[in-house]
């Protein structure tokens, strides 16, 4: 993800200002999936906007990845960022897709006719490794490119985009940054947003790199700015702000997402950094950034079993039960999920790959 999945918790800043960020982007993966609740359940005007939360999470992820690992670009090799990286995001991603890829089996003969094994196979083998799948057939999930679950899509981004910066971490970061934000940023009004299809799918590449490296920048720049642009009053004015926009019942135009994405999500990241949040409203903060990425991973093949599950028994969709019963499985699982599931796996897997280079290490110097 995005920030989704990052590694705050290796940084050098206080909990009461991650907390901050947290509360961010717990809030932002929850609009996400009511965006998508709205989309399909037939639900018009419901969180038409809050698409754009995936653009926050790119310049949070910037802003994280350097605070947490800016310190180790002279001494993490390139191959160790990514498998941190790889450690992080993946356990969830495989859960997801192994969760879908029986959805979409299953399904076969019950809702939608039959399913063409070979394609779900292709999805499901890319869908491991984290490469898109273009010109999926509708049957599995296309035109989406990652069929079996469309969000992984930006996760695909996510990677592409860490693996750059990390082989380029020993360029002068801020020019680098502040260079790639406007030359990225310059596309975008000539292609638009996208990244999810395989129409769309070139140009997320320009999308996150605008994104990811306004998160850089601001991370290199976060000194020298004056005190007065950030803080807290910034940071709640430019949270609702958020909020507004996202649950919107309208589409914003294109200039008006390129606003969010080149001033107004960026200021926020800003003002967030600068904000210390205290007591339960910090707490909170920390268990939605807990969330976020098991809720972003996970909503989607949650929902197909739900909504099939509904199909079957009564018929059709029925959006004033379908939604309710999504957003409260979503969080309780992703909340089981999280610390019986993911959590676990990840410590193994770092100790693992701590061993093993501990072990490989004599061997290599010899």
């Amino acid at each position: 993800m995005t920030a989704l999945g990052s590694g705050e918790q290796e940084a050098g800043r206080s909990p009461q200002h991650l907390a901050s960020l947290d509360g961010l982007r717990g809030f932002a993966a929850l609009s996400v999936l009511v965006f998508h609740l709205g989309r399909w359940l037939g639900v018009p005007g419901l969180a038409v906007n809050a698409g754009l939360a995936v653009d926050l999470f790119f310049c949070l992820s910037g802003f994280v990845l350097s605070l947490a690992y800016g310190k180790r670009r002279q001494s993490l090799s390139f191959s160790g960022f990514m498998r941190a990286r790889l450690i992080r995001l993946m356990p969830l991603i495989l859960l997801g897709l192994v969760v879908s890829a029986l959805y979409v089996g299953l399904r076969s003969g019950h809702l939608e006719g039959e399913v063409p094994f070979a394609a779900l196979t292709l999805a499901l083998l890319l869908g491991l490794v984290n490469l898109p799948y273009l010109g999926a057939p509708g049957a599995i999930g296309g035109p989406q490119v990652f069929p079996l679950n469309g969000p992984q899509y930006s996760l695909f981004l996510e990677l592409a985009v860490n693996a750059f910066w990390w082989a380029t971490r020993r360029v002068s970061q801020l020019p680098l940054a502040i260079a790639l934000f406007l030359g990225c940023l310059a596309i975008l009004p000539f292609t638009g947003l996208g990244g999810d299809t395989t129409d769309t799918f070139w140009r997320g590449f320009p999308r996150v790199g605008a994104s990811f490296f306004a998160g850089v920048a601001i991370f290199h720049l976060l000194d020298r700015l004056p005190a007065w642009l950030g803080g807290a009053r910034l940071f709640w004015t430019l949270a609702a702000g958020m909020a507004a926009l996202f649950y919107l019942p309208f589409e914003l135009p294109l200039w008006t997402q390129l606003v969010w994405i080149a001033v107004l999500a960026p200021l926020l990241i800003l003002a967030g950094a600068r904000t210390a949040l205290q007591g339960r409203l910090a707490a909170w903060s920390s268990i939605g950034g807990d969330l976020s990425y098991p809720i972003y991973c996970l909503h989607y093949p949650l929902f197909c079993w739900i909504n099939g599950l509904y199909r079957l028994r009564f018929g059709d969709q029925n959006a004033g039960i379908e939604g309710p019963v999504v957003i409260v499985i979503v969080c309780v699982a992703s909340f089981v999920l999280l610390k019986l599931y993911d959590e676990p796996l990840r410590r193994v897997l770092a100790e693992g790959v701590r061993r093993w280079t501990y072990r490989a290490a004599p061997s290599a110097g010899a």
